[in-house]
């Protein structure tokens, strides 16, 4: 069995909402610096139109490629740290396919001015990589971009064009460290909450555990001690004992509650661990820490539910798991329902997504793959 760890940008098929939200502003917005190309091709003198049509066209198309890829394509930290060459660099296929087309299509309109395309290329591969692969890649294309610029360059103007292009990809590497960086640090400060959270909900269960069995304790032997000369004060002591007792009872179950309730990334771990004993293959796509804090408490309950049905009843050889803002879909290739009826864990569970304004669907068979069953969670 293989667990397949695929983690898309796309907001196309991730995010709900309009298609503006779907595109990765905070890279997307690079595009602007291809107005200087672009303005290069549209002042150029004696060009052709065909030439000039290619120049503008490829501009245009690059833009709109990059940030096509950069809003889908696998992000850096998506990939499992035992991920082969090969794995590392297909998903990057896609994206610099395309790019690398539109490149070509520039040419003849903008000749050593496609160099203006060096940073967002680096930039893709630098933010959908990781660094150890990413930065070799990355160095040793932009020392041969050097190279080129020094030795082959035609003119001055084109020889700093390069050169210009070249010269920003420190900055774009100090940016993809610094991500990595910003990253580890969330997701120390993330795990310590929970550990000082646990703890105090440790602290609570040791003080009302503490408290109450002390006072059980007391008000046992008093009443003991009046069975033989005070039966009905006993009985009364007796009743005071149970009284406490189950209020004791509740305020630890509450306390137990609160504890497990599923951190959303450990209950991914979870979920993919139990999958796999089930020798079923999974297929996760999106981030548990992109989802806000709010929502991450009823898509974890969501996600633990739908795992042990698919470990208990489903009879599948695959799972896709999809997570973004606001949404959960658990898909199965197994059995399906057949016909029956959900059970108190996906009542339970639909109570708990109204609970908080969502929506739960369960469909079977999937109708994307007409087989097994489709389980989505949307929360607002």
């Amino acid at each position: 069995m293989s667990t397949r760890l695929v983690d898309p940008r796309s907001h196309a098929a991730l995010t709900p909402g309009p298609w503006w939200r779907r595109v990765e502003w905070s890279s997307t917005l690079w595009i602007l610096f291809l107005l200087v190309p672009f303005s290069i091709v549209v002042l150029a003198d004696g060009l052709s139109a065909s030439r000039r049509a290619c120049g503008l066209v490829g501009v245009t198309s690059f833009a709109a490629v990059y940030a096509w890829a950069i809003s889908t394509s696998p992000p850096w930290h998506s990939v499992p740290p035992d991920a082969s060459l090969s794995e590392q660099l297909a998903p990057l296929l896609p994206g610099l396919v395309p790019m690398a087309l539109t490149t070509a299509l520039s040419l003849p309109g903008l000749g050593w001015a496609t160099g203006y395309y060096l940073p967002f290329l680096y930039a893709f591969i630098l933010f959908t990589t990781p660094a150890r692969t990413g930065l070799p890649v990355v160095v040793a294309a932009n020392a041969c971009a050097l190279w080129a610029a020094l030795m082959l360059t035609p003119t001055a103007e084109a020889m700093w064009t390069i050169l210009g292009s070249a010269c920003a990809t420190p900055t774009i590497i100090f940016a993809r460290i610094g991500d990595e960086r910003s990253r580890r640090r969330l997701a120390a400060e993330e795990e310590l909450n929970v550990v000082r959270q646990r703890e105090r909900i440790g602290r609570d269960v040791h003080d009302i555990l503490g408290h109450s069995l002390t006072v059980l304790t007391l008000k046992a032997q008093v009443a003991r001690r009046l069975v033989g000369r005070d039966p009905e004060a006993a009985v009364r002591e007796l009743d005071e004992i149970i009284s406490l007792a189950r209020s004791s009872l509740a305020d630890v179950r509450a306390t137990v509650t609160r504890l497990r309730t599923p951190d959303l990334a450990s209950q991914v771990e979870a979920s993919r661990t139990a999958l796999r004993a089930a020798e079923v293959t999974v297929s996760l796509e999106g981030d548990p820490q992109a989802v806000p804090s709010g929502q991450r408490d009823t898509l974890a309950w969501a996600l633990r539910e739908t795992t042990t049905n698919v470990v208990r009843h489903a009879g599948a050889g695959h799972v896709r798991i999809t997570l973004a803002p606001g949404l959960l879909r658990v898909a199965d290739d197994g059995v399906g329902l057949g016909g029956a009826v959900p059970g108190n864990g996906l009542s339970g569970l639909r109570q708990r997504v109204e609970a908080v304004e969502g929506s739960l669907s369960v469909t079977s068979p999937d109708p994307g793959t007409g087989r097994g069953t489709l389980v989505e969670v949307r929360l607002p």
